[in-house]
């Protein structure tokens, strides 16, 4: 039987929490430019060692930039940085984890990645790829462990086109990535201060340096304890006690010979037992799970309206995004709308412009959306790796940190809901938000007859273009999005990547594929 608390059902149960653990700190960091700053603050406390494991990594996006980066007593780049760190202080060692990615992603990423990080940077810096998972899968998980206590985990990866600043201004001199401008950004990453966690974590990295064909780091790990000395300067506290972590791994962990679906469990859960609301931030929505969860609860008559909120992209970053997750995206937006008008829940899909100087400048693209985040009740919190699609759900291999407060928990609460009218503000472009009130009728407020006052619009998915494709072609067929392992379809990836790399071969620009 579901624990209650003052009269709410608990989301948080044991069969979709990986491990629990105390925490002596915890809050939320927005955005890469203070997340790059406190990962710079933090590792320049690092006595014993610093483990990094993500998705993608370059070696010279900069941690910090402007009059700061100006003033700096160290290199700011990554690898200069991490080397400066090596160089001064003979007991530290230094892991990079990377996704060994597909082909398909090639022209994305730095050229002689592996040479540059390994070859030409201190030899207690290592870096390897990581290929330890289902064929055709991402390993995800994103985290950093700075020496025993300090933990960075959430959506964004120590790489370019990530940088940016809660104001997301259109034309930004400091968001720049090899030379080049590129879109504004917004992502949000968890800090910890945790033995506990960091060790989980640890012995996590670990296994998977191990599993990918590094050598031992027992000996690294096991050496006496090194307490930090760091504490960020800008964050969003969370007054808990404790967080829960989760995990999607359909390969099996090594001490678990069967898939691995917490997360998955973990957003059914919250979504069945959500009373008020949902604010939602995510990279994409095209999980039919998640979808036909929210229709679910939307259905049920004995149960309290709703008001679902989310934030998500106005289109893929790139041409194989729209298609690999756009007409999942677009049917789900769709169903959604319709089932909210056939119950009566409110339902407000949004995306995000930056911030223009004049309506000359209004861009096309909004402000690219990265952070994997779901609110409910201002009770329940969950942030990582996970975006809201099938492959998150079943099949790349993700983490996720969890907190719910107890019924008298009110900081926690408090704290909880201070985050969302904190990032609906960020949204709209600085207005301020109030807890008592929907929050589609002041977004509504603010957009006004014309929109011009408020950044946070309307999705306008499903598009014409979108409903045409739609009537054509049956997105659960497409092979690009699965949530189950059995549905990968080797054939087409392979026929996929083998035409990437004569392209990359050639030396051909993706965009000038017809």
């Amino acid at each position: 039987m579901a624990r209650k608390h003052s009269g709410m059902v608990r989301i948080l149960e044991p069969q979709h929490i990986w491990r629990r653990h105390r925490v002596d700190e915890l809050g939320l960091i927005v955005d890469a430019e203070d997340y790059y700053r406190e990962l710079y603050r933090a590792a320049l406390t690092a006595k014993k060692q610093i483990l990094f494991t993500g998705w993608q990594f370059d070696s010279d996006v900069e941690l910090i930039r402007g009059e700061e980066a100006e003033a700096a007593k160290t290199p700011v780049s990554l690898v200069r940085f991490l080397n400066h760190l090596c160089e001064t202080r003979p007991d530290l060692h230094i892991y990079i984890l990377a996704w060994d990615f597909n082909v398909v992603f090639a022209p994305e990423r730095e050229w002689m990645q592996e040479f540059t990080f390994e070859w030409t940077s201190h030899d207690r810096l290592s870096f390897r790829f990581d290929s330890h998972h289902v064929e055709l899968a991402t390993q995800h998980q994103k985290f950093v462990v700075i020496d025993d206590e300090i933990v960075f985990t959430g959506g964004l990866d120590v790489c370019d086109h990530r940088w940016d600043n809660p104001s997301h201004c259109f034309d930004s001199p400091l968001r720049m990535s090899r030379g080049e401008p590129h879109q504004p950004f917004h992502d949000i990453q968890l800090y910890a201060k945790s033995a506990e966690l960091a060790r989980t974590l640890q012995d996590l990295f670990a296994k998977r340096w191990e599993l990918s064909g590094g050598e031992s780091l027992e000996r690294v790990l096991a050496r006496a304890p090194a307490t930090s000395t760091y504490r960020p300067a800008r964050f969003h506290p969370l007054p808990a006690n404790e967080i829960a972590l989760h995990r999607t791994d359909p390969y099996g962990v090594p001490e678990c010979q069967r898939p691995v679906l917490e997360i998955k469990q973990l957003h059914l859960s919250a979504i069945a037992k959500a009373q008020k609301h949902i604010y939602v931030e995510t990279q994409y929505l095209s999980s039919r799970l998640i979808t036909e969860a929210l229709i679910t609860r939307m259905r049920e008559a004995d149960q309290p309206k709703l008001e679902l909120v989310c934030v998500l992209n106005m289109r893929g970053e790139t041409l194989k995004e729209q298609a690999a997750l756009g007409l999942n995206q677009a049917q789900n937006l769709q169903r959604l709308r319709e089932a909210a008008a056939e119950t009566g829940h409110r339902v407000g899909l949004y995306f995000t412009l930056p911030y223009c100087k004049t309506d000359d400048e209004r861009p096309e693209r909004g402000t690219y959306i990265h952070s994997k985040l779901m609110i409910v009740d201002d009770r329940f919190l969950t942030i990582g790796s996970a975006n809201l699609t099938n492959r998150s759900m079943g099949v790349d291999t993700e983490l996720n940190v969890s907190v719910e407060a107890e019924g008298s928990d009110h900081a926690l609460i408090a704290a909880i809901r201070d985050i969302r009218l904190s990032l609906l503000s960020e949204h709209t472009g600085g207005h301020a938000f109030t807890a008592e009130a929907s929050m589609i009728e002041q977004i509504s407020r603010l957009e006004g007859p014309t929109g011009d006052g408020c950044r946070l619009r309307v999705h306008p998915s499903p598009t014409e273009g979108e409903r045409t494709a739609l009537a054509l072609i049956d997105p659960d067929k497409l092979p690009f999005d699965p949530d189950h392992v059995e549905e990968l379809d080797t054939g087409l990836f392979n026929a996929l990547s083998r035409d990437w790399k004569k392209l990359w071969s050639a030396g051909r620009d993706v965009t000038s594929i017809p």
